[in-house]
């Protein structure tokens, strides 16, 4: 597989299903050389590792994989198992974290280049098929029969062209007769072709603050004394920047005073801003560039960015009180 530099790049690894096979067939995966392989070859904007994990278990050989992989970069998606039992009365532990998977590809497709997803087996081919009419992917699958294989082909390749082998379509390309369409997944099931739509309900962005707000009698009194010395700046209530369904939340505690009380956008204008948005853009959580205005042109990508208090505070200190009354937006 080849990557240009400035390509963005998303790693999916089903965990449960690739550790089982790893361990069937004798050999141990390096998670750390394979995040710096990805970081090399391109933009690593993420790499999620999902696996279902036991609860009130004293010990799981997992665990300690689990707490290294979240420490060192990665994003873990997880979940209790679940304990039943069967027709015949045997203790069974259920725990599939597939539909997460599928979700979480669909969503990410069009917010990168190219998708490389891990597992222990084919069963992903179709969600590959699905979203390559949008993004380069390919689904990486060990073998997890026990028989002998050459070197190099315990991971193969299931699904994917190689990026240099392939043009992405046209963005207004209607997809041929029985073609599924780029926002559609397929489930894993025993059903072939059914397929997997996300019909994702949005939350409702909560209110904002009216420019001349009275909830807070002293912060209303310091924004107008600003109004008067600094007519060009913003004065007023600062909104949250950024998708409310967003999984990343960075609060900070008020606008600064020449910072985003000037600029209207949180965290803009000051040296603040300037360490938060370069590391956001870093690690893939923003697009575009920072250039301490609220009109750069920056987007965030899964991220929000907020106040606890929403008007700047004397002193930079606000009350108890204001954090309350700024509790509703």
């Amino acid at each position: 597989m080849k990557f240009h530099p400035q390509e963005r790049i998303a790693i999916f690894i089903d965990g449960s299903n690739l550790y089982s096979a790893a361990r069937a067939l004798g050999f141990d995966i390096d998670y750390k050389s394979l995040l710096e392989l990805f970081s090399a070859q391109g933009r690593l904007v993420r790499a999620f590792y999902y696996t279902a994990l036991v609860e009130d278990q004293e010990y799981s050989p997992i665990r300690p994989l689990v707490d290294w992989l979240d420490y060192n970069g990665y994003t873990l998606v997880t979940k209790p198992t679940k304990e039943f039992t069967d027709a015949m009365g045997r203790r069974k532990i259920k725990g599939n974290m597939d539909i997460e998977l599928a979700i979480d590809v669909m969503e990410m497709a069009e917010k990168v280049d190219h998708i490389v997803l891990f597992s222990g087996d084919g069963d992903f081919r179709r969600l590959i098929e699905a979203v390559q009419r949008g993004v380069h992917a390919a689904l990486l699958a060990a073998d997890g029969r026990r028989r002998a294989a050459p070197p190099g082909r315990l991971l193969h390749r299931i699904a994917g062209p190689r990026a240099a082998d392939r043009a992405r379509p046209a963005p207004d390309r209607e997809p041929p007769r029985g073609e599924p369409h780029a926002d559609a997944g397929a489930a894993r099931s025993g059903h072939r072709g059914r397929r997997l739509t996300r019909r994702r309900r949005q939350p409702m962005e909560p209110s904002q603050p009216p420019r001349d707000c009275g909830l807070c009698p002293r912060l209303g009194e310091f924004r107008e004394r600003h109004r008067a010395a600094e007519p060009g700046w913003h004065n007023a209530p600062v909104a949250s920047f950024g998708p409310l369904d967003a999984r990343l939340l960075v609060v900070g505690l008020a606008p600064g005073l020449r910072g985003a009380n000037r600029t209207g956008r949180p965290f803009t204008g000051d040296y603040a801003g300037d360490l938060l948005y370069a590391t956001l853009l870093d690690f893939g959580f923003a697009t575009g560039r920072y250039d301490r205005r609220a009109d750069d042109g920056l987007a965030l990508v899964d991220c929000r960015v907020t106040n606890a208090v929403r008007c700047v505070p004397p002193e930079n200190r606000p009350l108890g009180a204001e954090a309350n009354a700024c509790r509703r937006f």
